[in-house]
């Protein structure tokens, strides 16, 4: 019955998706058509993806892991094995990619080399079946292709050669697949080998297969991207290339291709880790883009992963947005800047038992006088935490206490969104965070809120649903009225409204049919008892919650009724009012009240719903509704009929955008007083719908 307070559940329900790094991500990303790596559009994707599990070897902190005994020696073996001349660390644009939809179309494309070490993904042998689309990028395009086009070099109509790589990714199955000596011929695609990944998993390829790596590890969570590198922070370990490694791999790769012995130990193995020294001071005037590397560089580090070239270098994306020479310093920084460390295995360090978990509890509405308890519940098997409490982000600077325990507190100096992280690390496992929300609430409040509607049977009747929001219980009127508003010119009123008043379980509080009945006294106390005795009241003390009056006519009476929810005290917060009736034509629209009390304005967002109530199993919906605010003194001050006819985006950010586009919102800022908002049917239509008013912090 409460189909107001679920279509509020369904769209502000959810925790949050936070990375390794602890940036919030935001909601799962949506790829609708095959996008390049080099465009605005592929970045706000791959910056809300969750690149690998946070636990995977790409992103594990090793910022604090120890020095391998023989780290100078190996370091000193790579930085021998190299020229004079490239004895620097170099950035190379080398790997691209591009987002593909879960319903790419699939190829075929032949591996030649490697069939046997490669993921067919449904084709035949020695031929794989692999979502490339028509724009499909190959290594090296476009910063280091000339002036080929993406056709020419998807050809290689040059005989340019190299390695040519070709990475896809479908962030809605969590896939993506990469090949090497990837070309289009006449006859279609073709590349040497192929391996398909899950960026959602830390498996690993079969021991001993290739990819398009030599170790057998995939490149895609290892490439700087643009998109990270102009946030100031690449938060993943990145690939290296060295010019000789022994015969041997270690975790996380899989494949070796060497012919120095295994027990050359001061040569690199595939997989070996290496980090940028804490001493290395990362000059402030370097640009945005080689500082987040090299930060990354001695958070995460760098892992072996090729020996081919000659060079000691990273792979960073051939974005063509790059600026000028952004990369030109690291070029100045010699290998004994590095230093290789002990790495983890697949049962140790982040991915072993007893990890910390952490929940930052539910977000809050709070006014702007009032102090916010910040409350996490913590697990830490291994014990040994640190706890950190800080703020996300927001609209101003908030005053935080005993931030560094379980339970901290914070006090606001303006109003507006506040979100807050919770951190929790044992120096072993991954960090464990979560966040909380705190819409802080300027000096006004919603008193009482109000809907009139043509109460009828079965469905039809009036379904009022509200919302308290707060940390202590709240004091509340619901009153039903019918007989009441004939004075007021209403024709057709309900003779004998009945009230139910029920929880967000469905429970039943109470229930009343004549207001004098029970709870005389204290409804006549608080100075708002019906002007009729017939008519229905309840005073009651609720926890903050969702809750749902019903009205129906006493026999199954129909007519119009009204439906009200008043504040009795100061404590917790109405937030939302939610009113499902029946639109009827002429006077017999549904109209809803509000009054805000208070010194500064508030910003109420009032939606008309109908098409969307049919999820709900709600029949005869009104098609089409139209809706129109008042202020107290009659003058329309604002009116909708499509929602994205205008504030389309306003109301998207508020997280209120109506399901159906014929349905209607209105965003306002309002001063405190009295308003009216008139939900009616466009050109008479009548039917269902729901009208809202809705407290936007």
């Amino acid at each position: 019955m409460a189909i107001g307070i679920l279509l509020l559940a369904t769209r502000h329900g959810g925790a949050e998706r936070i990375n390794q790094e602890g940036r919030i991500l935001g909601p799962t990303p949506v790829v609708s058509t095959p996008t390049l790596f080099n465009t605005p559009e592929a970045d706000a994707v791959v910056s809300a993806m969750q690149i690998m599990p946070v636990t995977n070897p790409w992103n594990e902190d090793i910022s604090q892991r120890p020095r391998l005994a023989n780290s100078d020696a190996m370091i000193a073996q790579i930085k021998s094995d190299l020229l004079p001349t490239r004895q620097n660390l170099r950035a190379f644009y080398e790997m691209n990619y591009v987002l593909v939809p879960d319903n790419q179309p699939r190829l075929t494309i032949p591996f030649l080399d490697y069939p046997d070490e490669s993921d067919l993904d449904g084709g035949t042998f020695p031929n794989g079946n692999y979502p490339i689309p028509q724009n499909m990028p190959i290594e090296s395009w476009p910063k280091g292709t000339g002036t080929l086009s993406l056709s020419q070099w998807q050809m290689d109509a040059n005989n340019n050669g190299g390695d040519r790589h070709g990475i896809m990714v479908a962030p809605g199955s969590g896939s993506f697949w990469e090949t090497w000596q990837m070309k289009l011929t006449q006859n279609g695609w073709q590349a040497s080998n192929g391996a398909k990944f899950n960026f959602n998993s830390n498996a690993l390829r079969p021991a001993g297969w290739t990819s398009g790596d030599a170790a057998g590890l995939p490149m895609f969570p290892a490439v700087p991207r643009f998109d990270e590198c102009e946030r100031g922070m690449v938060e993943h370990a990145m690939r290296l290339a060295v010019a000789k490694t022994r015969q041997e791999y270690i975790y996380p790769a899989v494949h070796y291709a060497s012919s120095i012995p295994a027990s050359s130990i001061n040569y690199p193995a595939m997989g070996q880790r290496l980090r940028l020294k804490a001493s290395f001071v990362i000059p402030s005037n370097w640009t945005i883009e080689e500082r987040a590397t090299l930060l990354g560089l001695k958070k995460y580090g760098a892992i072996v992963a090729d020996n081919s070239g000659g060079f000691f270098s990273i792979s960073v994306a051939p974005d063509d947005r790059w600026p000028a020479n952004c990369f030109d310093h690291l070029a100045t920084i010699s290998i004994d800047n590095f230093e290789v460390i002990q790495t983890t295995g697949p049962t140790e360090g982040p991915r072993s038992p007893g990890a910390p978990t952490v929940d930052a509890g539910a977000n809050q509405v709070i006014g702007i006088d009032d102090t916010a308890a910040l409350s996490a519940v913590i697990s830490a098997p291994n014990g040994g935490t640190t706890i950190k409490w800080q703020l996300y982000s927001g609209p101003a600077a908030v005053q935080l206490t005993n931030s560094n325990t379980a339970t901290a507190n914070a006090s606001f100096t303006a109003p507006g969104s506040y979100t807050f992280m919770v951190s929790v690390t044992d120096s072993i496992h991954a960090v464990a965070y979560d966040a909380v929300v705190i819409n802080v609430m300027p000096h006004v409040r919603m008193a009482n809120i109000s809907t009139r509607a043509a109460v009828g049977t079965a469905q039809n009747v009036a379904i009022a649903g509200f919302i308290i929001n707060g940390d202590s219980p709240k004091r509340v009127m619901v009153r039903a009225l019918g007989p009441s508003l004939m004075p007021f010119g209403v024709t057709g009123a309900l003779n004998d409204p009945m009230l139910d008043l029920r929880d967000g379980a469905g429970n039943q509080i109470a229930t009343n049919d004549n207001w004098k009945d029970s709870q005389e006294q204290a409804i006549a106390d608080t100075g708002l008892g019906p002007g009729n005795d017939s008519e229905s009241a309840i005073v009651a003390t609720l926890s903050p919650g969702d809750f749902t009056a019903i009205v129906n006519g006493k026999d199954n009476a129909t007519g119009i009724g009204l439906v009200e929810v008043y504040e009795l005290d100061s404590t917790s917060r109405l937030l939302n009012i939610s009113t499902r009736g029946f639109v009827g034509g002429g006077e017999n629209v549904m109209i809803a009240g509000l009054i805000l009390n208070g010194s500064d304005n508030g910003t109420i967002c009032f939606r008309a719903l109908g098409p969307s109530l049919t999820a709900f199993g709600v029949q005869a919906v009104i098609a089409d509704p139209r809706l129109d605010l008042f202020n107290s003194q009659g003058t329309r001050i604002g009116a909708n009929n499509n929602w994205k006819d205008s504030q389309q985006s306003a109301i998207e950010s508020a997280g209120l955008a109506p399901g159906n586009d014929s349905e209607s919102a209105l965003l306002t800022n309002l001063a405190p007083g009295n308003y009216t908002a008139i939900v009616s049917g466009i050109s008479g239509a009548t039917g269902v719908a729901l009208v809202e008013a809705y407290h936007v912090p």
